[in-house]
């Protein structure tokens, strides 16, 4: 008998400590999830400065998350979120589906790179659909299971989210010929309400896909009422820079890699034609 008290004893021991463990090490322990989860999802690197996990109100701060580009763009990351505050209810922590009643995402900033015929934003958010795709099977499969045979299929909480803001935001464009060039503007604040309450709830990828197409639509509606000719001016200051990419694309107007001078008229209608083309993608006129 003493034998079996001593062992239960030292069970009791060891799960307290590991609770004391996660207790102490929350922030810490979110962080990495964070990070880990972001990165699979998304399919690009995923950091956080850090996390403040306040128990008593209930209520999470998640600083400085960014979100990397993926392969083949090249500013420095496609998504710095600034501040992000999220408030749960707090006798929701122990049911399938965990209610958050409001998450406020502070001061975000996008660069909204350029690529071939697509854009760092539409590749990161192909990823999460392609993602949820793969772990939710046929569209519309959930709609009859409970929560607790969800999580249980996709090993994972589901959660309604009430509102979402994004405010003071800004985003500018670039492309990786430019140089580092830029153009900015602000970010129109974004409002979504009702996370999740139609479906048993929503995994952490379908939140994540729910804004980044939120996201992906306020900066295409502030990118498309850009002048994109003002992102051009200049862009005889790197013409060196210009030259190759513009004859690999046979622009028309341009004689480089043919063999022929270039005699400046030829980079100003490559990069006429760079700009309209920018336009089109963009959803903007396009001459």
């Amino acid at each position: 008998m003493r034998k079996i008290l001593i062992g239960l004893t030292i069970i009791i021991l060891i799960v307290v400590g590991f609770l004391v463990y996660v207790y102490a090490n929350l922030d810490s322990i979110v962080k990495t999830t964070i990070e880990e989860a972001g990165t699979r999802v998304t399919q690009v690197e995923v950091t956080v400065d850090a996390v403040k996990i306040e128990t008593t109100q209930n209520r999470a701060e998640i600083k400085g998350l960014k979100i990397g580009n993926p392969a083949g763009f090249y500013s420095e990351q496609a998504f710095s979120l600034g501040d992000i505050a999220v408030v749960v209810d707090g006798s929701s922590l122990t049911e399938p589906v965990l209610h958050v009643e409001k998450v406020t995402i502070d001061a975000p900033s996008i660069i909204y790179e350029v690529g071939d015929n697509t854009s760092n934003i539409a590749t990161i958010q192909r990823n999460v659909e392609s993602f949820i795709s793969r772990v939710s099977g046929p569209a519309g499969e959930n709609a009859t299971k409970d929560a607790k045979e969800i999580n249980a299929d996709q090993n994972g909480t589901r959660v309604v989210i009430d509102h979402v803001y994004i405010k003071n935001g800004s985003v500018a464009i670039s492309a990786s010929f430019l140089g580092g060039k830029k153009l900015s503007t602000s970010l129109p604040d974004v409002h979504l309400t009702d996370i999740g309450r139609d479906s048993n709830g929503a995994t952490p990828a379908q939140v994540a896909e729910k804004i980044l197409s939120a996201m992906n639509g306020a900066v295409i509606k502030s990118v498309s009422q850009l002048n994109m000719d003002g992102l051009m001016q200049g862009v005889g200051d790197f013409s060196k820079s210009l030259t190759a990419p513009l004859g690999t694309l046979g622009l028309p107007g341009s004689k480089a890699g043919s063999g022929g001078a270039d005699d400046g008229s030829s980079l100003k209608s490559g990069a006429d034609a760079v700009g309209n083309a920018m336009k089109g993608l963009l959803g903007g006129k396009s001459e």
